[in-house]
């Protein structure tokens, strides 16, 4: 067994589309129904898959979360850049499965391709209150 290996089953390709999803709607719903690019999503996975990001994050205001979290708590950026680029498999496999599960559309951008978020919900287990994952759906 490897040593990471609870680390490689919480990033698994479907929880990264359904977290996908999330942050696709709430950033069309705050962005003038803008459709975040591709490279948001590796930020994005970043951060949600990065435990100390997401308990700063998760309870914070949408308008100065991220803002406020970093100015508290600078070390969360610190290794961004290479938890962006150790997690880029996972997001790129995340977005393959949203986008064949049509919980994502993929749309052609200025210069590189956008995600939508379809109508709809993300299935109900994922959803539910009490799962472990609901802190990382808010951190999205």
């Amino acid at each position: 067994m490897r040593a990471n290996h609870e680390e490689l089953i919480l990033r698994n390709p479907m929880l990264g589309a359904c977290i996908f999803w999330q942050f696709a709607k709430t950033f069309a719903e705050y962005g003038d129904d803008d459709a975040p690019t591709l490279p948001l999503f590796f930020v994005v996975s970043a951060m949600v898959f990065h435990k100390p990001t997401v308990d700063k994050a998760y309870r914070m205001n949408f308008e100065s979360g991220i803002l406020k979290a970093v100015s508290e708590k600078p070390d969360l950026i610190a290794g961004l850049q290479s938890r962006m680029e150790e997690f880029s498999l996972s997001t790129l496999h995340a977005l393959q499965v949203a986008s064949s599960v049509k919980l994502l559309s993929r749309e052609d951008g200025e210069r590189l391709p956008a995600f939508r978020a379809n109508v709809g919900e993300v299935p109900t287990p994922m959803r539910k209150p009490e799962s472990p994952v609901t802190e990382m759906f808010a951190a999205s």
